[in-house]
């Protein structure tokens, strides 16, 4: 049996054989053409189904058909977006880009504030600063760096609100993290200066070209350093080209949680705030408005602010205070208005109380040495503020597997007077096992999550720019008023030589995390590495760390976990170094030890016995310690290949070959470029820097020809796509 043929059921009908085919793209040009052009709908006498005829659409690069009338002009369009006072609960810095019809130009409006010769509410002063006069609530984004002096009136930038003072405050504010929106309260009179570091920081660009093209760049100048450090931005259209701006928000929710914080002083209470959360969702933002509100917000109410705020930031991999693979105890008696970054090493307004070096950016090197870090930190913390200041804990964004226990078993030990889950999608595993471990005693909130938009920096990047910032500031002593740079490559610097071997050596050893290379290997595992210096302050940091006639059998006894041994193992590598003995990749005890810094081992002197570092520290850090009581500890710090270009960079730089560009992933207004076209241009930066440089001596750096030192096969393969032809 035949089955059936389906067949075509012809529509009778005169349609007309004269109208195009429209493809998916002139149909829409056509929905899109509809307003200014008249469609006319005709209907086909002696038929069923009616058709509706419409003339060609030309193509973009064909003439307009003279029976269309002409189209309108492209409007501008001008949204502006709302920004409430930070102290509603309403959302702060929320914007909109879209436009209302295809082909109009969406122009976002960032600042209310407009100079007005007739108001007279600004001055430019001849030494360079300016006056503002702000009305109450006229909102203000300003792109670079600067500071700020509230002379009369009210303002909040970050959560912090400045009052009529002669202090000022000083602002880092690039495009690679969300600008500060300065709202004015009330009428206000405002100072803005230009920044005294600005030079400096920006100058890092001629080391790494990701530091380029962050601030209010001129395009018309290649040097970024010349004119203001900072500028207004009213609309879109005073962006830097390409750069990718999103203004600092807060949420409604954030800003009602923020509210009921600060009304723990008016209850007679200190809160302990623990923030977690996933990746990226802005855990560091909202502690950071946080300590800035607790700092100089006193609720509307007749008591004083809290005088300083403590936080325990302990996130290895992104820390906003101090280099990556540290955690610290720091205490703010000024409100932190900059990126990390800008502060790697704080200022003497603000103090860092105690830190530990992890060794590596994430907890899962050693769980169990993390946590006894950040309950050390959580003691020193009680001994010194005690509970008249309050605490607020920045964890990382670890929080499945092993992160999730970290979390529960900190909770569970720290014992905060509120838990914040800044993301309210999830995962439900991670929030019910909180849920369960705070119970009914500690108060348990989720808040929405903030995840920036800008995509201009990876978190790679970030590290790189933490860690070369920290390395090369300049702290001539502990009274500097501001962090400033030294844009000078580290090859060039003077390194600290402490001699290893000897009566008066400067270290006790070298002590490996998780994995000791062989005495042999040594010398060539730390040169061009990063090192913690560790100052041990009792001999029972070495509990876990016994010497060999300590951990021979015949020999152990019983004793007691806190007695100290006679002396951890030490051997001598061939170079003559200390090795602290560490098969097991034991840990010191941080109950008695502590990290003073980060060095970078520029080389070894073995004919002098002596280690070249590199670091920020001041001398003041050194008075009076013992070199018996220095241990520098290796882990698995980034690589800093950052500092192996250095010289290549700037040298590329001053022969003009150097682009200085940052890194453009993210798409900016009104462009069409793609993400793997930024990449593209940061290669273009990098490879600017010629191998040719390298002939001179860099150190670290060394220039391959050709095939040499690579091993066979290390070639791309290719597949043949000829076999089998000629059969």
């Amino acid at each position: 049996m035949k089955m059936a043929t389906p067949k075509k059921r012809k529509v009778e009908g005169g349609i007309s054989t004269e109208t195009p085919v429209l493809s998916a793209f002139a149909a829409r040009q056509k929905l899109w053409g509809a307003s200014s052009a008249d469609i006319s709908t005709q209907s086909q006498s002696g038929g069923s189904v009616q058709e509706t005829k419409c003339s060609p659409l030309p193509s973009r690069s064909a003439t307009k058909s003279p029976s269309l009338p002409p189209s309108r002009p492209i409007k501008r369009q001008i949204i502006e977006p709302k920004v409430p006072s930070p102290r509603n609960d309403k959302p702060e810095g929320s914007e909109s880009t879209v436009p209302t019809s295809p082909g109009a130009k969406t122009v976002t409006q960032y600042s209310t504030f407009r100079p007005d010769k007739q108001r007279k509410n600004y001055q430019q002063k001849p030494d360079g600063w300016e006056l503002l006069k702000l009305g109450e609530g006229e909102r203000l984004v300003i792109l670079g760096s600067f500071g700020i002096k509230v002379t009369d009136g009210e303002l909040t930038v970050s959560g912090a609100v400045l009052n009529g003072s002669n202090t000022a405050h000083w602002i880092h504010a690039p495009h690679c993290h969300a600008v500060p929106v300065l709202r004015a309260n009330s009428p206000a009179m405002v100072e803005l200066h230009q920044h005294p570091a600005a030079q400096s920081l920006r100058q890092l660009a001629r080391l790494n070209p990701v530091f380029g093209k962050l601030w209010n760049e001129s395009q018309s100048t290649s040097n970024p350093c010349k004119g203001s450090t900072f500028q207004i931005v009213y609309t879109s259209e005073d962006v830097p080209k390409r750069a990718p701006l999103q203004v600092l928000s807060s949420p409604a929710e954030w800003n009602k949680k923020l509210a009921g914080l600060l009304k723990a002083k008016l209850q007679g209470n200190t809160p302990v705030v623990f923030l977690c959360g996933p990746k990226s969702s802005g855990k560091s933002t909202f502690g950071k408005l946080l300590a800035n509100r607790l700092i100089t917000d006193n609720g509307d109410s007749n008591k004083k602010a809290w005088a300083s705020v403590a936080v325990l930031d302990i996130d290895p991999g992104q820390p906003e205070y101090g280099p990556p693979g540290v955690i610290s105890l720091n205490k703010l008696s000024a409100p932190n208005l900059a990126p990390s970054f800008c502060h790697p090493s704080l200022e003497p307004t603000n103090g860092q109380l105690r830190s530990h070096a992890v060794a590596a950016i994430t907890p899962a090197q050693d769980p169990s040495h993390y946590i006894e870090c950040a309950l050390d930190l959580l003691a020193h913390y009680y001994a010194t503020l005690g509970p008249k200041c309050p605490l607020l804990i920045n964890t990382p964004g670890w929080i499945q597997g092993t992160g999730l226990d970290i979390l529960s078993s900190l909770v569970q030990d720290i014992r905060p007077t509120e838990v914040i889950y800044m993301s309210q999608d999830g995962p439900e595993e991670t929030v019910d096992a909180l849920k369960a471990v705070c119970t009914t005693t500690i108060p348990f909130t989720t808040l929405p999550s903030q995840p920036t938009s800008n995509t201009s920096r990876t978190a790679n990047d970030f590290r790189t720019m933490q860690t070369l910032s920290y390395f090369h500031l300049n702290h001539p002593s502990l009274t500097t008023p501001t962090p400033a740079w030294n844009p000078t490559p580290l090859t060039a610097l003077r390194p600290w030589c402490v001699r290893y071997r000897g009566a008066s050596q400067g270290t006790l050893g070298i002590l490996c995390y998780d994995h000791q290379p062989g005495p042999s290997l040594l010398s060539e595992a730390i040169t061009g590495m990063v090192l913690a210096l560790v100052q041990i302050s009792s001999p029972l940091a070495f509990r876990d760390l016994l010497s060999p006639s300590d951990s021979d059998p015949a020999s152990q006894v019983d004793m007691d976990i806190d007695s100290p041994p006679a002396s951890p193992g030490i051997i001598s590598t061939p170079e003559g170094l200390p090795l602290i003995q560490n098969p097991m990749g034991r840990t010191l005890d941080p109950r008695h030890s502590r990290a003073l810094g980060l060095v970078l081992i520029r080389g070894i002197d073995t004919a002098r016995g002596q280690l070249q570092l590199l670091t920020p520290l001041p001398e003041e850090v050194f008075t009076g310690v013992d070199g018996k009581d220095l241990v520098l500890v290796a882990g698995k710090f980034d690589t800093p290949s950052w500092a192996y270009a250095e010289d290549l960079y700037l040298r590329a730089f001053s022969s003009g070959k150097g682009s200085g560009s940052g890194v453009t992933t993210s798409r900016a207004e009104g462009e069409g470029e793609s993400e793997e076209e930024g990449i593209e241009e940061v290669a273009k930066a990098e490879n600017s820097v010629s191998i040719g440089h390298a002939r001179d001596e860099v150190p670290w750096v060394e220039a391959l020809h050709g095939c040499q030192k690579k091993a066979v096969g290390s070639g791309v393969w290719r597949v043949r796509r000829d076999l089998g032809r000629n059969n």
